[in-house]
């Protein structure tokens, strides 16, 4: 009877101790901030986010996730409720999405600000505020899937054509091309090279011999224009000062001038007078020499005033009168 009792009193000690434990775990986790309600309805697959799951803003945790089950006012939908800290400043541009802890696979949301205001979805029949909920990066790139499956097809299918037999043996041919083209080139170089030793490096320092010989004659003809410069400057000071060879062909043209000037007033009249004298006088000679050879006789007897006979040159019949 004795160990019964002390068996009785062992259990109600532990199932005291287990109930105070519990109250303990209770009081320690009890939570006493005030949270504002969300929903979020998407027709996305929410695959690793749980109940109590965290919720983050801009990556700041500001409550968790109450309910996950299908939206019965929207068939199809997932319908997910939030309990965020009421100091969150949501705001009309908050959305939400799917985030992903690493490789646990876990899911949490996270919500962030659109950079414009988004549509209002207004509240549900329970009087909760609803958030926009957009795709996931996940989400995304399965919805890619096909599209990208499709184009790694093509891609291979692409790769395959030109690893084919025929393209293969091309490849081949443009090795072997590249490498004969790799060994021309090197004779090429080791031939430049020789040439470059044998011939062009010797080209290149008499070419430079005679550049530098060029140069100083190109020196010496410089030195001399120089020279002639200012030979010519000397000239021309001497030319142009008072009383040299400018000023005194000066001199010269104004005597030449006046000169000029009297030939044509005085001497040139009296000229053209002579002139007229001696043009008369050698009309007469000509015709006293017309008259001597047509009549020679005229030179003794003197000039024939008679009128000519019939025949003779000149001769005129007299005209019966009336």
């Amino acid at each position: 009877m004795e160990n019964k009792s002390h068996a009785i009193a062992a259990g109600a000690f532990v199932l005291c101790l287990v109930i105070a434990l519990a109250v303990l775990a209770v009081w320690l986790t009890r939570d006493q901030g005030t949270y504002e309600t969300y929903e979020l309805s998407t027709p996305q697959a929410v695959t690793g986010l749980q109940p109590q799951a965290t919720v983050r803003y801009k990556g700041v945790g500001v409550g968790r996730v109450s309910f996950i089950g299908f939206d019965h006012e929207t068939p199809g939908n997932i319908l997910i409720r939030l309990l965020v800290n009421s100091d969150t400043p949501l705001m009309d541009t908050t959305y939400a999405t799917l985030g992903y802890q690493g490789v646990t696979g876990l899911a949490y949301i996270d919500l962030d600000d659109a950079p414009r205001p988004l549509k209002n979805l207004g509240r549900t029949s329970k009087g909760y505020k609803r958030l926009a909920m957009r795709p996931s990066n996940l989400s995304q790139l399965a919805a890619m899937g096909p599209e990208l499956f499709g184009e790694v097809r093509d891609t291979l299918n692409r790769v395959k054509h030109l690893l084919s037999e025929d393209n293969q043996q091309v490849l081949m041919n443009t090795v072997s091309q590249i490498g004969q083209v790799a060994h021309e080139t090197s004779q090429l170089a080791l031939k430049l090279n020789q040439s470059w030793g044998d011939e062009i490096s010797p080209a290149i320092v008499q070419l430079s011999g005679d550049v530098q010989r060029n140069m100083d004659a190109l020196q010496k003809t410089a030195q001399s224009v120089n020279e002639m410069s200012l030979a010519i400057a000397a000239v021309a000071k001497q030319v142009g000062s008072k009383g040299g060879a400018l000023d005194q062909i000066n001199v010269t043209a104004q005597s030449f001038e006046g000169v000029a000037n009297e030939f044509g007033t005085s001497t040139l009249p009296r000229l053209q007078t002579t002139l007229d004298s001696v043009r008369s006088a050698m009309g007469g000679v000509q015709r006293l020499t017309n008259g001597l050879s047509e009549s020679p006789q005229a030179f003794i007897l003197g000039p024939n005033v008679g009128q000519p006979g019939p025949g003779e040159p000149g001769f005129v019949a007299p005209q019966p009168s009336h």
